[in-house]
């Protein structure tokens, strides 16, 4: 225990002493500090992104659904990546034309009218997404603490949220990207090499396969099975898929940040293909390790009992690593994105409108702390990572997801017709959360639908409206 205790801080230590050699690069200037003055070489796009996209949250979260139900599970996060191909080929240039940095610059140029007070639903839904995927990583690093050193799990929660918040707030998206570097070669070298340790000890494919074809459990093996109906995909795509023809405000951030167009498409195509490659290692992961630890009660802690209980030590070292570097990768992305969010689209725009880039700085800071709090309150009482992950998307799909696609037509609906559909699903959102209601693919596909028909419905009394 001691020896990984070191281990622990030493690597701690390698993320500050990183952040800190960008401060002084980022005292002074926002677009340094949020966007590092637009200046991101193919490299540093690279692995910021495979190093966000593949979170700890996700390889503890999809290694215990390939446990549980089989390879299948691959295709709740691989479908993302799916639609970001499409996002790629039909948006990233579109946004870089239009010089946008966020998802809320972009409402804010297609519905301007009552001063750009878009802004703050938007900023708000965007909040949501966020919040659930810091709490993911939160969670999942607090389970690898508390199984490593035997401490309550708040108190990990306490100790990961101190670490992380941290290291964000010095150096701004520089230290994000860079670290993300040192962070994404560890945690794809620590994917294959696993995924290949787990392979061999559960004896090979034969072996596996006359596991599972012995517990009737066959179809556990095969990543295209679907159990489900036509009509259940249908809605898992409305409700899960669609939302990454947006995308996230974090990769909004780095297409602005790129150097070039061509640096931000191809900076995001490579890590897509290189992301779907390793979801299907880390499914798999989980499906080897039911023939090793079968049956076990806490799937949540399956990847770390099979880490220190079964694997070799000298492995065991390079895994926790290599988790260390890909929960803290895709942390510190979501928390600087949205302190970034609030200092732009609420102090900047509404509150103090001649605000210095020092201040900006000062508020980003103050709201990467502020929502680092709520993901921190979030994870307390969360134990399903992936229901996290589908949950903040469902929730932010249903505000946002109209208006979105409405905003690239030429014939758009009025603001006021906007800002009604997404009043309409922060209710809807609400009721899914406190009510009987649920929040399952179809009752999110029904909040979606429900904004979609207020925002028409709305739109001929609006204008009319105005024209009087």
């Amino acid at each position: 225990m001691i020896n990984y205790f070191y281990l622990v801080f030493l690597y701690i230590l390698i993320l500050f002493v990183i952040s800190a050699f960008f401060i002084k690069k980022t005292l002074n200037s926002f677009e340094e500090y949020g966007y590092c003055g637009r200046s991101l070489s193919i490299g540093f796009i690279f692995f910021t992104y495979l190093g966000t996209w593949i979170g700890g949250g996700t390889i503890v979260g999809l290694i215990s659904r390939g446990y549980d139900f089989g390879a299948s599970q691959y295709w709740i996060i691989a479908l993302s990546c799916v639609v970001e191909i499409f996002f790629a080929l039909f948006f990233i240039g579109k946004i870089r034309q239009s010089e946008l940095k966020s998802i809320t610059d972009f409402f804010a140029v297609r519905y301007p009218d009552k001063d750009e007070i878009v802004r703050i639903p938007v900023s708000a839904a965007i909040l949501i997404r966020n919040i659930t995927m810091i709490a993911m990583q939160f969670s999942a690093l607090s389970y690898l603490i508390t199984f490593i050193f035997g401490i309550n799990r708040n108190l990990s929660l306490l100790l990961v949220f101190l670490v992380v918040i941290s290291y964000t707030v010095l150096s701004g998206l520089w230290g994000v990207a860079v670290t993300d570097v040192f962070q994404g070669i560890l945690q794809t070298i620590g994917i294959i090499s696993l995924c290949v340790i787990t392979y061999k000890l559960c004896g090979g494919l034969d072996f596996t396969k006359t596991f599972y074809d012995a517990a009737g459990m066959s179809e556990h093996l095969n990543l295209f099975h679907v159990s489900d109906s036509w009509y259940s995909l249908f809605l898992f795509v409305g409700a899960y898929g669609l939302f990454f023809l947006m995308n996230d405000q974090t990769n909004w951030e780095r297409i602005y940040a790129s150097k070039s167009t061509k640096t931000a498409k191809w900076g995001f195509a490579v890590p897509l293909t290189v992301t779907l490659i390793s979801l299907v290692a880390i499914v798999y992961i989980g499906v080897f390790q039911r023939v090793l630890v079968a049956p076990y009660s806490g799937s949540s802690y399956i990847l770390y009992h099979f880490i220190f209980t079964i694997m070799e030590s000298k492995w065991s070292i390079l895994i926790l690593v290599a988790l260390l570097a890909s929960i803290m990768s895709t942390a510190d992305s979501f928390l600087l994105a949205s302190g970034i969010t609030l200092s732009e689209n609420v102090i900047k725009t509404f509150i103090i409108k001649d605000a210095t880039d020092k201040e900006q700085i000062f508020f980003t800071r103050i709201f990467v702390i502020a929502t680092g709090s709520m993901a921190f309150a979030f994870s307390l009482n969360t134990d399903d990572i992936l229901g996290l992950w589908m949950t903040g998307i469902g929730m932010t799909s249903v505000i946002l997801l109209p208006g979105y696609f409405m905003g690239w037509l030429k014939q758009r609906p009025h603001t006021r017709a906007i800002l009604a559909g997404m009043a309409a699903g922060i209710v809807y959102d609400l009721a899914m959360i406190f009510t009987p209601l649920g929040m399952d693919a179809e009752h999110i596909c029904i909040g979606i639908l429900l904004n979609l028909i207020i925002c028409f419905v709305a739109t001929p009394f609006v204008r009319k409206e105005a024209r009087l």
